[in-house]
């Protein structure tokens, strides 16, 4: 069975271009796969039982084959695993049994196997031609599934594959063979996490996320500063915790650090659902935190960028690669240098490839760097750096391809993003141009080997080698205050998806690639149901209201004794989220945050003064000092406070108010007593440009010193209150 696996894979793509007539339609899968033939009995799908078994063949259970960036390749009993839990949680009802086994012979008597085996003969290969680990078959009859992998990598993305399949259609699957593999190996995506602290969790869930559309890389961008204007102690972050306490004063805000366990262990949890983490820091652009360290490195006209002919500049650079290249699990690395002076041509093509040297001594790594046009006639970047292109006016990614660059297609017309507020960009992906502005005279789908919309002879052949696939990438140009972690989710979750389809079947190549109908189609419930994570805030409810909590009649610390003993609060909801009321006259639920959208109801008794009414793991909501005066509603979030502008709470102290909020992804609104109070937002770089901000619910807690709280009710979906 197994050494005829690429005979299979041949008949199959021979019926498929012959017998289009038994051709059925799969669900709208993300990405779509390239080929898929009905070879049993189309009235007879296979269907989730409540029992299945996965088989997952001995000889290659330990195997790590990938020939992908990753240095630490799960193995495949390891991603079979991962295959399991997921299973489970999306289909609780589902018992779900692992083994090894021999899975060229047929388990007699037990129905319902899902068999998992490595096989060195698909020869599938990617859009250039060459080789690709991330090959896999899926075969389904009515009562087992197949799946054979070129690596273990492969077959965990016929996981998603068969996944997807099942939440679509309700736990069926159309019996048939699948046969797919991605065009490009890189499919990723780029966070800006220098200028907005992420914690480790989000970070981590965003891997999880990414990996349900298969996308293979996660680029963390670890370093940089906002626009400095000026000044030289603008905002700038370093998130490594270094070891050695030579390198401490990059880092002098260690609360938003990673230490080296957290990275690590992120790396590894990414690696498990197929992600590389490729990081990146950068210089000598970019490089304010560097220089706030050692000023004397500093231009003297940017404080940004560092002067690479001061002797100590290169060395410092060398010494931080030195204490993180250890941490870093992957084959390839950025060191950013984009945005240089271009005055410095020849040093800054000096030290990119004196770097890129020190890296690959030090650690056998090769390096990428954003694409930047060095005006010099003398010196170039060398040819073994790969060059992430990302706007026409630094550099000519064909240009780069026809000259022996390896490039990734990040083109900013296409794949940028910034967070809130953008003269230039927007703030999620042009959903549009995406799907029919590839050219801007002919449309079309976009895909990597697409950098110019005005002129398609400027753009490579798919097939060509040097085009290694794209990145789109989210930008915090405003800083910490402008948005919080979540946002960012909310700013990446549809676009994402729509890059890693299109750089795992490029509709250019031909065959039934992934269509914009077929994507507003799979996209909601697929992104709703992305396993093992819940930046949606989702929390699960039998109808519209979520909490109900009736406190106006139960004794607190305010009218009666203290008590001993927390009161337990029944959920009027149905939903059983029962919560404790503690001496102190706090409310404590078994829930974090609601996320959008909501309606959020709180009638309490104020006490008049600051305080703290609703807190949760990603923010808090209470009372702050009004600018003018008086009392006004804010929440806080990554410890920056966003006071309701322009509202003062009316001055009577023990007054019962009614205070509602209103969340959705494109902002949040507050209701007292039944009058708009206003809408939360932010001044974007101090200036009178605001954009609206995005909180999620926080319900971990509620009520604080002070406060009685008589109703908490949380609706799912905007409602009203009347």
């Amino acid at each position: 069975m197994r050494a005829s696996v690429t005979t299979v894979r041949r008949l199959l793509l021979a019926a498929t271009l012959i017998l289009p007539v038994l051709a059925v339609e799969l669900p709208p899968l993300v990405p779509a796969v390239h080929h898929f033939l009905v070879d049993g009995d189309p009235s007879s799908p296979f269907q989730l039982p409540k029992q299945v078994h996965i088989v997952v063949e001995e000889r290659d259970a330990h195997s790590t084959n990938d020939d992908g960036l990753t240095l630490i390749p799960p193995t495949l009993l390891e991603f079979s695993q991962i295959f399991r839990a997921d299973l489970e949680g999306l289909f609780p009802n589902t018992a779900v049994t692992l083994a090894l086994g021999d899975t060229r012979q047929p388990l007699d008597g037990v129905p319902a196997t899902i068999s998992i085996f490595l096989s060195d003969s698909l020869n599938a290969t990617l859009a250039d031609g060459s080789h690709t680990s991330e090959a896999y078959n899926l075969s389904v009859s009515s009562t087992s599934i197949r799946i054979a992998a070129a690596g273990s990598k492969g077959a965990f993305w016929a996981t998603r594959t068969l996944l997807q399949g099942l939440v679509l259609t309700d736990g069926q699957f159309p019996a048939g063979t699948i046969i797919d593999q991605p065009d490009w190996p890189t499919r990723g995506f780029m966070l800006d996490a220098g200028r907005q602290w992420y914690p480790i969790t989000i970070l981590r869930d965003l891997c999880t996320y990414a990996s349900w559309f298969k996308v293979s890389e996660f680029h963390v961008h670890l370093s940089d500063n906002v626009a400095p204007r000026g000044d030289p102690n603008a905002y700038a972050r370093f998130r490594l915790r270094p070891e050695d306490s030579a390198l401490a004063g990059l880092t002098p805000h260690l609360n938003e650090t990673y230490s080296r366990p957290e990275f690590e262990a992120f790396q590894a949890h990414c690696a498990a659902r197929g992600v590389t983490v490729v990081p990146e820091i950068e210089s000598p652009g970019h490089a304010l935190v560097i220089t706030q360290w050692k000023p004397e490195l500093a231009l003297s006209t940017d404080p940004s960028l560092i002067n690479l002919t001061v002797p100590d500049a290169i060395p410092t650079i060398k010494s931080i690669w030195k204490e993180f290249l250890p941490w870093f699990h992957t084959k390839q690395v950025s060191i950013g240098a984009d945005e240089y002076n271009a005055s410095l041509a020849d040093d800054y093509n000096n030290f990119v490839n004196e770097l890129s040297e020190f890296i690959g001594q030090e650690s056998g790594k090769a390096i990428r760097i954003w694409g930047t046009r060095e005006p010099s006639n003398r010196t170039s970047v060398s040819k073994n750096i790969t060059i992430q292109h990302w706007d026409f006016g630094d550099d000519d990614p064909f240009q780069l391809i026809q000259a022996g660059y390896d490039v990734i297609n990040s083109e900013d017309s296409f794949l940028y993003i910034v967070m809130k507020q953008s003269g230039s960009f927007p703030q999620s992906l042009n959903q549009t141009r995406l799907w029919g502005g590839a050219n801007t005279a002919t449309g079309g789908i976009w895909d990597p080997h697409v950098f110019d919309r005005g002129n398609a002879s400027n753009n490579p052949d798919p097939t060509n080698p040097r085009l290694k696939g794209a990145i789109m990438a989210a930008w915090n140009d405003h800083g910490p205050t402008a948005s919080t972690p979540l946002e960012a989710f909310y700013a990446l979750k549809q676009g994402l998806p729509v890059v890693a389809a299109a750089a795992w079947h490029a509709a250019s190549r031909g065959g039934p690639a992934l269509s914009h109908a077929q994507f507003l189609a799979g996209y909601p419930p697929l992104a709703a149901a992305a396993p093992a994570q819940n930046l949606g805030r989702r929390v699960p409810s039998a109808g519209a209201v979520v909490v109900d909590y009736a406190l106006a009649h139960t004794p607190t610390r305010a009218g009666s004794a203290r008590r001993a003993a927390p009161v337990r609060i029944p959920d009027r909801s149905g939903n059983g989220y029962d919560a404790r009321l503690t001496a102190d006259g706090v409310l404590h639920t078994p829930l974090g945050s609601k996320g959008h959208n909501y309606t959020l109801l709180l009638r309490a008794t104020l006490g008049g003064a600051p305080g703290t009414l609703l807190t949760g793991p990603d923010n808090t909501f209470g009372l702050v000092e009004a600018a003018g005066g008086g009392l006004t509603l804010a929440f806080t979030s990554s410890n920056v406070t966003y006071p309701l502008a322009n509202y003062i709470l009316p001055p009577v102290a023990g007054a019962t108010h009614d205070i509602v909020l209103n969340g959705t992804e494109d902002g949040t609104s507050a209701f007292v007593d039944g009058t708009h109070a206003g809408d939360f937002l932010v001044s974007i770089d101090q200036t009178d440009v605001f954009a609206p901000m995005a909180f999620v619910a926080p319900l971990h807690t509620v009520g604080g010193e002070g406060v009685r709280i008589e109703k908490l009710i949380i609706w799912d979906g905007i409602h009203s209150t009347n």
